[in-house]
């Protein structure tokens, strides 16, 4: 990192950095699932850039609206040009930058990675508090909470084990928050049982032997290499008589917070196309709670 160069850059700030009870009104967000957040809770005018994943179709659940804003390889030099009043990174986020921002007085702010729903319910909270938007904030986390009191199963749906399946034979184990919205849908994750912690490879062969009834595919590039062929391998077809099968992108597996209401409609959607496989084809009726 040029020191000279950032003593020189911080001359460019062409306004003085946001008072610390002025709402900010040039963020930088620098991670990927903070991106989702800040969409929700401010508007566009006050989001100076978002991370370089956010536009990717593959990582982000937010891809198209995040093709408006500019976007940074999370360098400080790239972040001081942009004159943010406040930066919002991860603790993973690379220690020069971080180091370099706070050498030229940037205001960062950093998350750590929510490991339960709850976690990430906070942590929604929390950026509201940042953003000063709180009624913003409260309002997302009750959209998140009534789609987690909308994903029960039915009364007296019977036990359903399902498997989320990726590329490279991905899955989502013990310890991730998938898994709890797993549960919080009435499936029963045969990665969990068979052990796996946090998101790791759950071999062919158990997955087969398990005879899961639900299997959520993870989506492809559409390419040909080893990792994407296992998602479609030959040998899934066996389970085709007695297992259903779905769709579960890697997006809704790489960041909670928003993320979460189209991660439980995907699992909700493939728990109830089962329970109506095996009630002969008749439709499963759920039952709305009312909106707070």
């Amino acid at each position: 990192m040029n020191m000279r160069w950032l003593a020189l850059a911080l001359l460019t700030l062409a306004a003085p950095l946001a008072l610390a009870n002025d709402a900010p009104m040039r963020i930088v967000s620098i991670n990927a699932c903070l991106d989702p957040m800040l969409l929700e809770l401010v508007p566009k005018e006050r989001i100076a850039s978002l991370s370089r994943y956010s536009s990717d179709p593959y990582r982000s659940a937010i891809a198209d609206a995040a093709r408006e804003f500019p976007a940074t390889r999370e360098s400080a030099e790239e972040i001081v040009l942009l004159k943010p009043d406040l930066v919002l990174a991860s603790r993973h986020t690379a220690m020069l930058t971080r180091n370099a921002l706070g050498r030229v007085g940037v205001r960062l702010e950093l998350f750590e990675i929510p490991r339960t729903v709850e976690a990430s319910l906070a942590q929604v909270q929390r950026l509201a508090e940042l953003v000063q938007e709180p009624e913003r904030g409260r309002e997302l986390v009750a959209r998140i909470q009534r789609a987690i009191e909308d994903a029960s199963p039915p009364p007296g749906a019977q036990p359903l084990r399902a498997v989320i399946y990726q590329a490279a034979g991905l899955s989502a184990g013990k310890g991730t928050i998938t898994d709890q919205l797993m549960s919080i849908a009435g499936l029963t994750n045969i990665a969990a049982q068979a052990q796996l912690k946090g998101y790791r490879v759950l071999p062919l062969e158990s997955l087969i032997g398990a005879e899961p009834d639900i299997v959520l595919l993870g989506d492809t590039l559409g390419g040909a290499t080893r990792a994407e062929k296992l998602v479609h391998h030959r040998a899934l077809r066996t389970l085709e008589p007695r297992s259903s099968f779905g769709s579960f992108p890697a997006k809704y597996m790489n960041c909670p917070g928003p993320v979460m209401i189209a991660a439980l409609d995907a699992l909700v959607a493939a728990r109830d196309q089962a329970l109506s496989r095996a009630r002969g084809g008749q439709p499963v009726l759920r039952t709305m709670r009312a909106s707070p």
